[in-house]
């Protein structure tokens, strides 16, 4: 099979729900993460056989919104394109799917990723095309319902995750102290990282009507354990979640172009990171959490490889319980999961975070030395989705 390399990676800033990226839609922060990684690479646009993208609330966003995002781009009209929805999973799906499509030898080079802008996200009037003789009308938050909701349970994915704190608590310690000692720690290595300027190649900035924003936003270092001792819990009065242990709401988009790479090296390109298997797991809707788990170990099976020989794990902190519940049902080091803080810090902007992960993990892998990364996540309605990144 091909050797599917990456050969770079760029992504926005993250922007908070209603804050530098606010002004800034969607389609918008995609174009830019797609146009900053053509301006870098040494290839033709032309060069490009296809596109992959992922974007998870779509309600509103218009027709098609990776084709939108090609159009608005520096591609070529005519370069294949394909909108990839799985929730949270989205954007690496997306990647997945390009690396399936270039060992098949139907592409050599594939720009994939995703893009999100969960503060653009529309509410919607159910129903309301039928009419409404008498009575109230529920208006729905399409953030919530397209990607932080439940269907097959009709419950939050907080909810869940409180579920998973029941069942695997007498097992792993996932106390709220857990989960707020994590959370804390992931603010604390996320501010360290931005100034240290560990994620300045990666970025391109977004422009906005009201300047440039090229730095990450929604670290808190201030925080104190006793601060977050503090909060209310969001989904249970007598739980364990709070809105500073689960990944907080924003906006983004992040790229990579891949590449086969024997086609690589004719083009004269260096390679960053290859990608050696990824694995997609599913159980049951109420174990989205533990699938992480699952497909963790299935990744390592099939390649055999132990969790001690991961030099970084970017598994997408959906929420504390869920990181270390992976971390304690591994034996992982906290220094090597999300060394560099997560998206309790940084935030989840839903089909973008794989995107946005990847071309942070592509640029350790070429900055830091280290072997072996994971990158991935859980997925609503049960699943996870896992990757495993090596040196080019």
């Amino acid at each position: 099979m091909s050797e599917i390399v990456i050969v770079d990676g760029t992504r926005t800033p993250h922007g908070m729900l209603l804050e530098s990226l606010a002004d800034v839609d969607a389609v918008e922060l995609g174009r830019t993460a797609v146009d900053g990684l053509l301006d870098r690479v040494d290839i033709d646009a032309e060069t490009v056989d296809w596109v992959s993208l992922g974007n998870a609330i779509q309600a509103g966003t218009g027709q098609v919104p990776a084709r939108q995002v090609v159009i608005e781009s520096s591609l070529p009209n005519d370069t294949q394109v394909t909108t990839i929805n799985e929730a949270s999973g989205s954007g690496l799906r997306a990647i997945t799917l390009g690396f399936d499509r270039i060992a098949a030898g139907r592409a050599s080079f594939v720009v994939a990723g995703g893009f999100e802008s969960m503060t653009n996200a529309p509410w919607i009037l159910p129903d309301y095309r039928k009419g409404r003789r008498y009575g109230d009308a529920t208006i729905r938050d399409s953030m919530i319902l397209d990607s932080l909701w439940d269907m097959n349970l009709d419950i939050h994915m907080g909810e869940i995750t409180e579920r998973l704190v029941d069942r695997e608590g007498d097992e792993f310690d996932l106390s709220r102290e857990a989960q707020d000692s994590y959370a804390l720690e992931s603010h604390r290595l996320a501010d360290e990282a931005i100034d240290a300027g560990v994620f300045d190649d990666e970025i391109v900035p977004v422009e906005t009507p009201h300047g440039s924003v090229d730095t990450d936003e929604g670290p808190r270092p201030d925080s104190t354990l006793e601060d977050l001792a503090g909060l209310p819990t969001v989904f249970r009065t007598d739980g364990t979640i709070t809105a500073a242990n689960a990944s907080k709401l924003s906006d983004g988009a992040g790229v990579v172009l891949m590449a086969d790479r024997t086609v690589a090296d004719e083009h004269g390109l260096d390679a960053m990171a290859s990608i050696e298997d990824y694995q997609l797991v599913y159980r049951e809707p109420d174990e989205f959490n533990e699938a992480v788990g699952d497909c963790l170990e299935t990744l390592l099976d099939a390649n055999d490889i132990e969790a001690d020989d991961i030099g970084a794990f970017w598994i997408n902190e959906a929420f504390a319980a869920q990181s270390v519940y992976v971390m304690e049902r591994f034996g992982i080091p906290r220094d090597a999961m999300n060394p560099y803080g997560g998206a309790i810090a940084f935030g989840h902007p839903i089909g973008a975070s794989g995107g946005m992960l990847a071309a942070s993990v592509a640029y350790q892998l070429y900055h830091d030395g280290i072997e072996h990364a994971i990158m991935g996540m859980s997925v609503g309605g049960g699943g996870a989705i896992l990757s495993l990144w090596s040196q080019p």
